[in-house]
């Protein structure tokens, strides 16, 4: 299965499928270290987006600032200045450094790396299953995208501004370890990303028909409560993050229903028109049998029509005989 190849059809050997897995993954690799580097350079940069969420500017902050404002609910409002951090390791923050630009780095090559993993299967798939993997190629890079998003802007800064603010006494004050906020950060933000993929896998099992818009409207209840232990596995261990992880996910399933009922739809509608073409394929055949059928009565009557006009003529040729023979006994 060769991106280079230019007969996708020509059989390939299982060394050869390996030395292209080969290639592919260094490509991978190759670009993964080059933004790793320069993220590494960026260390402000990087840095400052790890821990945007603990500041007053971060839009999510700044949003529910002006809502508990213009609401006069206090209730609404985020305290990320109440969250401190501190590092209490000698390599504390040389390992955040390295784990935030191994982060960015992860998420802006990820896009590439399933472009390269169809890449390699593309090959062996039939041209009609082609267009169709395409569609999944565009649309996972887009849904973990959204999915990072949602946990870094709606969900990472929720969970810290409950986590860090939560007190049981006065007497005892939160002093957050950065590996800890790190952590969360992270942990919520690919929870999020992992758990906008379900409309794909959904699209994905209807398109196999393995599942059914009835089915998954029958199974809600079940759905729900399985994907609240889902959110209680990928989170951490608080009430916040699995319900904001859970909320995302059961809307992500309806929408999945929307999806799987038009699936079934477009494939009712494929199904209609092979019915359709076979049907007219069908009527057409039978049609030509029918004209061959006439036009071999046709031949045959006419070979009969000639056999009995030979057998009247030779009759008649015979009578003419047996009249002259006759004629010239009596003379």
């Amino acid at each position: 299965m060769s991106t280079q190849t230019a007969d996708d059809s020509a059989e390939m050997t299982f060394g050869e499928h390996l030395d292209e897995l080969r290639k592919i993954l260094i490509r991978v690799a190759l670009v993964f270290a080059l933004l790793f580097i320069v993220l590494f350079t960026m260390k402000g940069v990087v840095l400052e987006v790890v821990f945007a969420p603990v500041t007053p500017e971060f839009p999510t902050n700044r949003l529910f600032t002006w809502l508990a404002t213009a609401m006069g609910s206090d209730a609404l409002n985020i305290h990320p200045e109440n969250v401190e951090l501190f590092n209490n390791k000698m390599a504390g923050q040389f390992m955040l450094h390295i784990k935030s630009s191994l982060v960015g780095a992860i998420v802006i090559a990820f896009p590439f790396l399933i472009w390269q993993l169809w890449l390699f299967v593309k090959p062996a798939l039939p041209p009609h299953q082609r267009r169709q993997s395409i569609r999944y190629v565009l649309e996972t890079p887009v849904w973990f995208i959204l999915g990072v998003l949602f946990g870094y802007y709606i969900i990472a800064p929720l969970a810290i501004n409950f986590l860090g603010n939560y007190s049981v006494s006065s007497e005892i004050k939160n002093i957050i370890d950065v590996g800890s906020y790190m952590s969360t950060v992270l942990g919520v933000t690919f929870a999020a990303a992992l758990a906008f993929q379900l409309p794909l896998l959904i699209r994905l099992l209807a398109t196999l028909g393995l599942i059914t818009s009835n089915t998954m409207r029958q199974y809600r209840k079940i759905a729900v409560v399985a994907l609240l232990v889902f959110a209680a596995i990928i989170t951490p261990p608080d009430v916040v993050s699995q319900v904001l992880i859970f909320v995302p996910c059961y809307a992500l399933y309806e929408y999945g229903i929307t999806i799987a009922q038009r699936i079934e739809v477009r494939k009712a509608k494929e199904e209609a028109e092979y019915q359709a073409m076979q049907q007219a394929q069908a009527a057409e055949e039978n049609a030509a049998e029918a004209e061959t059928a006439q036009t071999a009565d046709e031949a045959e009557a006419g070979s009969q029509a000639e056999v009995e006009d030979n057998a009247a003529t030779q009759q008649d040729t015979a009578d003419e005989n047996a009249d002259s023979e006759n004629i010239g006994g009596k003379q």
